[in-house]
């Protein structure tokens, strides 16, 4: 038995699945810039600057 593999249908699938994996990877990359906006360092300098304010030894900024 002699059974042809549908080689149209074979592309568009992987054309297809090839899109939904780089859209996805684009999306995530784009939820990442907008949602971690601090990294280790930039956290642990948030920790001490807080800390600071809470004990009195710098006061909050306020604008106006």
């Amino acid at each position: 038995m002699n059974e042809e593999v549908p080689i149209i249908p074979a592309i568009v699938g992987l054309l297809v699945v090839t899109y939904f994996g780089f859209e996805l990877t684009r999306q995530r990359g784009r939820l990442r810039e907008v949602f971690n906006v601090f990294d280790k360092e930039e956290s642990l300098i948030a920790d001490a600057l807080e800390g600071m304010v809470s004990r009195g030894e710098l006061k909050p900024y306020a604008a106006g």
